[in-house]
């Protein structure tokens, strides 16, 4: 009898682990699928770093009190990535990452930007400014591909800001109106109320970006 006990109870636990591993099977084939149906619309967004501290939301540090998240873009609005989304969608953050880069990059292909010259005599007081209503145009300074771009006009070291989500601004590190430029750039900031981002302004070149202030505390 106990030997019969045993094989029933074994019998139980198979079936109960065939049954589990099918619910895990299922599961997780709804997890991929669910990443399937969205991943086109997974992009990079540029975010206060308070947002943190009030949502659940994928983020990784870019300056200082700007973080990089990301967002599920839809037709009128988006939404952030949090991290019961990943852990829906059965995925790790660099995958989210690097898709949502891919989807960036793809989306900056090609767009138009303003090329300014404030003097046609001075090669150096040229700057560039994208201005773009998709919600996504301070975001493009962290694309390889419009970096590459902007530098073919300003060359391999410039400055940009990113005042506001919806403004990037960029140019030639030697601009001889640099602090009114920096000036603006801080009153853009100041009177932004919904999309604010950092009056901060960054050096660019091959090696990606960073706060001036702190490239000048190293030379």
């Amino acid at each position: 009898m106990l030997k019969k006990r045993s094989t029933n109870a074994l019998a139980i636990a198979i079936i109960l682990l065939i049954a589990g591993s099918a619910l895990i099977f299922l599961s997780a084939r709804k997890s991929s699928k669910g990443w399937r149906s969205v991943r086109d619309d997974i992009i990079v967004q540029l975010m206060p770093s308070t947002h943190k501290d009030k949502i659940d939301v994928i983020h990784r540090p870019f300056i200082t009190d700007v973080d990089v998240g990301v967002v599920v873009d839809k037709e009128t609005d988006y939404e952030f990535v949090s991290s019961v989304m990943l852990e829906a969608w059965n995925i790790s953050e660099d995958v989210l990452y690097e898709q949502a880069m891919k989807n960036l990059n793809a989306i900056s292909r090609n767009i138009k930007v303003e090329v300014a010259q404030a003097s046609e005599t001075d090669e150096t007081a040229k700057y560039i400014i994208v201005e773009l209503d998709d919600g996504y145009a301070a975001a493009r300074i962290l694309s390889d591909g419009v970096r590459k771009a902007i530098s073919r006009e300003l060359g391999e070291q410039y400055i940009a800001a990113i005042p506001t989500r919806d403004f990037l601004i960029f140019w030639h590190k030697e601009f001889t109106l640099f602090d009114a430029f920096a000036a603006q750039v801080q009153t853009e900031f100041s009177a932004e109320t919904e999309y604010p981002l950092s009056p901060i302004p960054l050096f660019v070149d091959s090696n990606g970006v960073e706060e001036m202030e702190k490239v000048k505390s190293k030379e």
